[in-house]
């Protein structure tokens, strides 16, 4: 643990979340183009393209969203963070490792949710071992699995609910 207020556990963290935010950004890329190029509209749908359903319209609509709000609040966490290094404060480091945990928990739901939701969209080859897309979501459970967000949803609960400040350590 850091005695001193440090945003050098934010910093850490930041660049996790960052990570995870790639994944979701990249199995979301690629469940775009499979559906574009490859996938097959549902047989009861009465479509001749996959890409009108609008189930899947809703999907892609749903991931993108989700993706952005956990990239917008990842930006917020990275000012925050840059505000700590110039001026490392106790409140100014807790907003960052507040603002970083959120971005973690948003992050890693994204890229869980597009990693899966890959191959619903995508369609049953999408699974072939030789196009490598289930990359995508042993990258995403890995990585996040590096440190769990149930702890994340704690420490910015504990905050706001109890004043207790955020631990000090690279793993918060």
């Amino acid at each position: 643990a850091f005695e001193r207020p440090t945003p050098a556990g934010a910093i850490s963290q930041c660049i996790q979340a960052a990570v995870d935010a790639g994944i979701a950004r990249g199995a979301i890329e690629e469940t775009i183009g499979y559906v574009k190029t490859h996938s097959r509209p549902w047989i009861d749908s009465g479509l001749e393209r996959a890409t009108d359903d609008p189930y899947t319209i809703a999907s892609i609509g749903d991931l993108k969203i989700k993706l952005r709000a956990a990239e917008a609040v990842l930006d917020l966490a990275a000012d925050q963070i840059d505000q700590a290094i110039v001026q490392p404060s106790e409140e100014n480091v807790a907003q960052a490792t507040l603002l970083v945990a959120e971005a973690k928990v948003l992050t890693t739901e994204i890229a869980l949710l597009a990693s899966n939701k890959l191959f619903e969209l995508s369609g049953t080859r999408s699974t072939l071992s030789e196009l490598n897309l289930d990359r995508h979501w042993r990258n995403a459970r890995t990585h996040t699995l590096h440190d769990p967000v149930r702890w994340k949803y704690h420490i910015v609960g504990n905050y706001y609910l109890n004043n207790v400040q955020p631990p000090r350590h690279p793993w918060s």
